[in-house]
């Protein structure tokens, strides 16, 4: 028996060998990422860094943490943020944020409150660190929205994944409940005498085309991948007794404009009408218009109808009721 116990030990030893050299390591790599941020021009403060989660875990808390790129248009502020890995694995990093989290953006802070936030990461294990897998979960989100004012998303979850088809193609899915918009926008778009306050669901899924692999030169200014396309599968919004679902193809156009189209299927659409009515520019003869073709086209039913942009506009059928929007990447 005595030769089992001292291959019990000599395992222990050489495992608790193994997480000591692995725990520094991590310490050492966050520690030389602040340093690096630093040396590009970022503000990158944390108060503490400590590794711990023996025997099994590699556990990484940061504290009191600023970050701030170089331009000072983007930044966060949190209390504290939390990095977990297994030790046996340490390509698969689980990420929490407890505490109030500020984050800065060139339309002002956004401070955020939850009961839940957590997220998921892999990524392949080669010297870019391609992102494979990306899932983030969310409950009691409250959002504090300068120059808006508050939100609270009740259930949130969400993931990308990369295609395993396509290194560059990634799936997003995206899925929120009992979402409560600021009131100042409900207040803009016709106030709740016209509409409910509260989305009951928001759900989004599409296949999105990059120039390259999601990677950590992403972090590195310039080097940002790309969206050469995104095709969005059936996704929908339930809202204010209505449902609207959206499928469709976008890409870059001229001018930094989108180009493609958008296929929608709203049931019980005259109240999202009155909410688009509002926030419309058009004149009143063409509201008029749009309102009796979009009559015409549901004809007591389903309203069903595709947006087209194309030459810098935004088109239902011959109708122009806008100018195209900017792409977004």
């Amino acid at each position: 028996m005595k030769w089992m116990f001292k291959l019990v030990f000599l395992g222990a030893a050489l495992w608790s060998g193994y997480w000591f050299i692995g725990a520094r390591a991590q310490e050492k790599i966050y520690g030389e990422l602040l340093i690096e941020s630093r040396n590009q021009g970022w503000t990158a403060e944390s108060r503490n860094l400590g590794v711990s989660g023996f025997p099994n875990r590699f556990d990484t808390t940061l504290t009191g943490l600023n970050f701030r790129d170089p331009s000072g248009r983007w930044s966060w502020r949190g209390d504290e943020f939390q990095l977990k890995a297994l030790s046996y694995k340490p390509n698969h990093i689980i990420m929490a944020w407890p505490g109030e989290q500020v984050v800065g953006t060139p339309e002002g802070d956004v401070t955020i409150n939850s009961a839940l936030l957590r997220a998921s990461l892999v990524v392949t294990p080669s010297t870019n660190l391609p992102l494979s897998r990306f899932q983030i979960e969310g409950e009691a989100v409250a959002l504090d929205i300068s120059q808006i004012g508050d939100a609270e998303i009740g259930v949130l979850n969400g993931a990308v994944f990369q295609d395993g088809d396509n290194a560059t193609t990634y799936r997003l899915g995206l899925d929120l409940t009992d979402i409560s918009p600021p009131r100042s926008l409900i207040t803009g778009l016709g106030g709740t005498n016209m509409i409910s306050g509260d989305i009951e669901r928001i759900q989004l899924s599409a296949k999105l085309e990059f120039d390259r692999e999601l990677d950590r030169l992403a972090l590195n200014g310039g080097q940002s991948p790309r969206l050469l396309s995104a095709n969005i599968e059936p996704s929908r919004i339930v809202w204010a007794g209505s449902e609207l679902a959206v499928s469709g193809l976008i890409t870059e156009g001229q001018n930094g404009l989108i180009e493609g189209n958008l296929r929608f299927d709203v049931e019980n659409w005259e109240p999202l009408y009155e909410v688009f009515k509002q926030a419309s520019s058009l004149s009143t003869t063409e509201l008029i218009t749009l309102k009796r073709a979009l009559d015409g086209a549901a004809g007591g039913g389903n309203l069903e109808f595709t947006l087209d942009f194309t030459d810098g506009k935004t088109m239902i059928g011959p109708i122009a009721i806008g100018p195209a929007p900017d792409y977004p990447f």
